[in-house]
C-alpha cells in the first residue's frame, strides 16, 4: 500500500455522499489504509470543491459530515502557497487540457510528497510526475 495517499475532492464526495457504487470503493480503499497505517492528505481546494453543493442547498449535515470524515480519519490539509502555484502552472504548460483546480491539486500532493493521488478522473492518466491511482483500478 501507500505511506502518504492524497484524496482528490471527487473520492471524498462519493464517501460522504455516499454516492454508490464508488462509496463503497472509496471505503475500502481507505480502511486499507489505514490499516497500513498510511497518512491522508489533501488540500484547501478539497474544501472550495466540496463545500459549493452543500452551501447551495443550505445543507449544514453534509458540512458537518464532511468536516467529521476529515476528523475521524486524520487527513491533514496541504495549503495553497507560492510554490504550489508554480508547480500547478508548470503542470498545466505541459498538460494544457488539466483544469487549474486538478493541477493545484496535483501540485500539492507533490508538495505533501504524497505517493499516491487518488482519484476518480481518468483526464488524470496523462499526468506522469504523480502516481495518479484511479478508483477502479484497486
Amino acid at each position: 500500500m501507500y505511506k502518504r495517499i492524497f484524496l482528490d475532492t471527487n473520492p471524498i464526495i462519493y464517501l460522504v455522499e455516499n454516492q454508490q457504487p464508488y462509496a463503497d470503493k472509496v471505503l475500502d480503499f481507505i480502511v486499507q489504509g489505514l490499516d497500513d497505517k498510511s497518512e491522508f492528505y489533501t488540500s484547501t481546494i478539497t474544501d472550495a470543491e466540496f463545500l459549493v453543493k452543500p452551501y447551495s442547498k443550505n445543507d449544514l449535515q453534509s458540512i458537518e459530515l464532511y468536516r467529521e470524515f476529515l476528523s475521524k480519519i486524520g487527513v491533514l490539509k496541504c495549503f495553497v502557497t507560492e510554490q504550489i502555484a508554480e508547480k500547478a502552472a508548470k503542470i498545466r504548460t505541459k498538460y494544457p487540457s488539466i483544469k487549474l483546480g486538478d493541477s493545484i491539486q496535483l501540485a500539492a500532493s507533490m508538495d505533501c510528497e504524497c505517493d499516491c493521488f487518488y482519484t476518480n478522473d481518468s483526464q488524470l492518466n496523462q499526468v506522469t510526475e504523480a502516481n495518479v491511482v484511479y478508483l477502479d483500478q484497486i
